[in-house]
């Protein structure tokens, strides 16, 4: 990148949400690593936040919220944008699409979300969570487990997407990646890569491009696993310029805004029929800019 975004500072704060057994810190690791805080030296005022690891999208979207709110409030403004890694995509869109009423999101950008589940979820609930009794353990220590259930592809096709609408009023961007092969053993995605790009094509090990992709814009990182994405891989990847590649988007985005804002009147209710049938023509026109955009 030849410009620093020192020349993109934005008006509105950045929300960061984390994926699946995410957290904002534990002990000495950070989930967005190397990147909250060389962004918050630009001046980009950027936050982390923190939900239940395997909750339901529903609930980690209500302590989202609630978050978002707080951090809005310390900003003291009434709109912020949303960098959401995996599973926090759907979380951010369950908030959009269900909670924000005052319409603050502007805009939601998803690295590596399964819009439309991974098989590997599915994979999981029947080869690990079922076989080694996970569930009822975590039903007998109290310990909320519906994550894994809401990212199978059954769960997002038919119940979850057909109820979460894309708002009018707000901008989706998604990034996709993939690598041709993982080679360090020592990590889960080894595994999974393989199974996955059986059943869903290119993937990152956790997501494939073909479930990453939603919205207005879709870009592709090669050779980038789906820890790479948040600088926690073993690979040494720098995912920083993908973040810097937002920021400028969202920077376009601000001054398109200021002078031509989204009418605030165009809330889409999730209980009106005709609603969701206006919504399924937004997201055949998204996958069509999505295909040009490939």
């Amino acid at each position: 990148m030849t410009n620093t975004l020192s020349s993109f500072k934005l008006k509105y704060p950045v929300i960061l949400s984390h994926g699946l057994f995410g957290f904002s810190r534990l002990g000495p690791l950070v989930y967005f690593n190397n990147i909250i805080q060389p962004l918050k030296l630009y001046g980009i005022k950027c936050e982390a936040t923190t939900v239940h690891p395997t909750d339901s999208i529903k609930n980690r979207s209500l302590d989202l919220y609630k978050q978002m709110n707080e951090i809005m409030k310390t900003y003291n403004t009434d709109h912020c944008h949303f960098i959401a890694h995996s599973m926090g995509g759907l979380d951010s869109r369950y908030l959009i699409s269900h909670l924000d009423q005052n319409q603050s999101v502007l805009s939601l950008t998803t690295l590596s979300t399964p819009h439309r589940g991974s098989y590997i979820a599915k994979w999981s609930i029947e080869n690990i969570t079922e076989r080694f009794y996970f569930e009822k353990f975590a039903k007998i220590r109290s310990i909320p487990f519906e994550a894994i259930a809401n990212l199978t592809p059954d769960y997002l096709q038919t119940d979850f997407n057909p109820n979460v609408l894309d708002q009018p009023h707000v901008t989706y961007y998604s990034y996709g990646a993939y690598k041709d092969s993982i080679s360090n053993v020592f990590t889960p995605l080894y595994y999974f890569h393989d199974i996955l790009t059986k059943k869903e094509g290119k993937n990152d090990g956790l997501v494939s491009l073909a479930s990453a992709k939603w919205g207005e814009q879709f870009k592709v990182i090669s050779n980038c696993d789906h820890r790479d994405l948040i600088n926690l891989g073993w690979s040494g990847y720098n995912a920083f310029p993908i973040y810097e590649n937002i920021i400028r988007d969202l920077y376009k985005l601000e001054q398109d805004y200021i002078t031509n804002p989204k009418l605030l009147s165009t809330f889409i209710l999730n209980n009106n029929d005709e609603n969701n049938n206006n919504n399924n023509n937004n997201n055949n026109n998204n996958n069509n800019n999505n295909n040009n955009n490939k």
